[in-house]
């Protein structure tokens, strides 16, 4: 509850100038002569009543306010009043500008000395003091005496759930997640028969805020009420407090921000699209939902892949799209399926070496898998290319000026190349002598794939002297072994 100084009394340390000193009150900016008796009426408990008194000095000398007392006629001595107080506002005008400890204060010939008395009923009843005022060297019969009066009737009943709130009594929220709110209304209600005015609720504190028809100030009818609505919206962890305001009365708020809980997705289920369960395939993976998502969120599906090559411990090449081995996906609520960075799929690459690709999606506290096994199979041909006349090193033994040479780009996912068969062909298709050419090559592919970070893709060179007329070359065909069989290009024209 707010108080101020109920009785002021200062003697005067020099002598002043007689004036004549009036008493008005002021209202709207209009003076109007204060009478020897005001009635501030009925003022509901719980709030506030005040006008403000003027002072004017309408003589031609600087008169000195040397005392301003309140005296409560139903109190024992020493004399004071809980009920009636004068305070000091803002305005420069009021109290001079000084506190009223600060007696006398100097009021100039035709100037004004402002202050507001206050009640402020804390029970039922009608109290009453005597306010006196002298501005005068000697105030023995020049002193200005006003009777206050005022009834102090019951105010409007704070209701929280439906009982009542005693001023001061905690208002608790309990533990919210942050990023969640809770809210809690108060009731204000009026019992009584005339209409009560209900003061601007004012709060004090981070983490809450206030909405609801009680925040425009109403006049409450008989019988009828107004809410004020309290929500709490922690942003931190921790426990979290703020004081509310209404009129006299104060109400400590108190609530605690917890973690909030991780969404509840539902389940996520890998969908793959792979043309064959081959090596060197381009696939694509999507996530659906079980049902429609009640939440918003992020998840990733993760790649992982088990060689079932003897010696071979991973392929490079089996990534998504981007290279990497983790993919992430949005859902939105109400989605039942996921989006990744280019649309509700993610494309990935099956490598060049036989073994599991494995996808795990997550989704938060939910996770599913699917895999993909890709077999051994035989050598796979990308690209063979001819060339006639190819120029080559001096320096070998069988380097002439009419080579032929063959390339051949494939892939081999068990790196168990041990065996190349070159066959070439006239125009009228005949094989030419010496017929099928075997080279051996288990140790050379072994070699290159010991030192490759290709996985099992390989390129081959294969130059063939030739003696005559490399024209009559016109196309060949090779065959390529490894462990799960042989494969035959077609035919390699030059």
């Amino acid at each position: 509850m707010r108080r101020a100084i109920g009785l002021l009394a200062l003697s005067m340390a020099a002598v002043c100038a007689s004036g004549q000193v009036t008493l008005s009150m002021v209202q709207g900016g209009v003076a109007t002569p204060a009478g020897q008796l005001y009635d501030f009426n009925s003022v509901a408990l719980g709030t506030v009543a005040d006008v403000v008194f003027r002072l004017t000095n309408t003589g031609a000398s600087a008169v000195y306010l040397s005392q301003l007392a309140l005296v409560g006629t139903d109190l024992p001595t020493p004399p004071y009043t809980p009920y009636f107080s004068v305070v000091c506002g803002q305005s420069p005008n009021l109290c001079g500008g000084k506190p009223l400890q600060q007696l006398p204060i100097l009021i100039n010939p035709t100037g004004t000395l402002d202050f507001t008395v206050q009640f402020e009923p804390f029970q039922l009843g009608s109290p009453s003091a005597t306010m006196t005022i002298c501005a005068a060297a000697v105030c023995d019969g020049n002193t200005i005496t006003t009777l206050l009066t005022g009834t102090g009737v019951q105010g409007l009943t704070t209701l929280l759930n439906n009982q009542p709130l005693s001023p001061g009594e905690t208002i608790g929220f309990g533990a919210v997640p942050v990023g969640s709110s809770q809210k809690i209304a108060l009731m204000f209600s009026n019992n009584t028969t005339a209409a009560l005015t209900l003061p601007i609720p004012a709060l004090a504190g981070g983490a809450f805020s206030l909405t609801g028809s009680a925040l425009t100030g109403p006049t409450v009818a008989p019988g009828a009420s107004a809410e004020l609505d309290i929500t709490f919206t922690p942003t931190t962890v921790g426990s979290q407090q703020a004081t509310l305001t209404i009129g006299l009365f104060t109400y400590p708020l108190a609530g605690t921000g917890v973690a909030a809980p991780p969404p509840n997705f539902p389940i996520p289920t890998i969908q793959l699209n792979l043309p064959a369960k081959a090596s060197a395939q381009q696939g694509t993976l999507s996530v659906t939902l079980a049902s429609a998502s009640t939440a918003s969120g992020s998840g990733t599906v993760t790649l992982a892949f088990q060689s079932a090559v003897v010696g071979v411990t991973d392929d490079p090449a089996v990534t998504f799209a981007d290279g990497t081995r983790t993919a992430t996906f949005t859902v939105a609520a109400g989605a039942s399926g996921g989006q990744f960075a280019a649309g509700p799929t993610v494309g990935f690459g099956t490598g060049t070496t036989a073994g599991t690709l494995q996808f795990t999606v997550t989704l938060g506290s939910n996770t599913a898998q699917a895999s993909v096994a890709i077999p051994v199979s035989v050598v796979g041909i990308d690209a063979a290319v001819a060339a006639r006349d190819v120029a080559c090193d001096p320096s070998l033994v069988y380097c002439t000026t009419t080579n032929i040479q063959l390339q051949i780009n494939g892939w081999d996912n068990t790196r168990s190349t041990s065996e190349l068969v070159f066959s070439f062909f006239n125009a009228s298709g005949q094989a030419i002598a010496p017929g099928n050419i075997t080279v051996s090559t288990g140790s050379a592919f072994q070699q290159y794939y010991a030192g490759s970070d290709m996985a099992g893709v390989f390129g081959v060179s294969a130059l063939f002297p030739v003696t005559g007329d490399s024209n009559q070359v016109v196309s060949a065909i090779v065959q390529i072994v490894n462990s799960a069989g042989t494969v035959q290009s077609a035919t390699i024209t030059f």
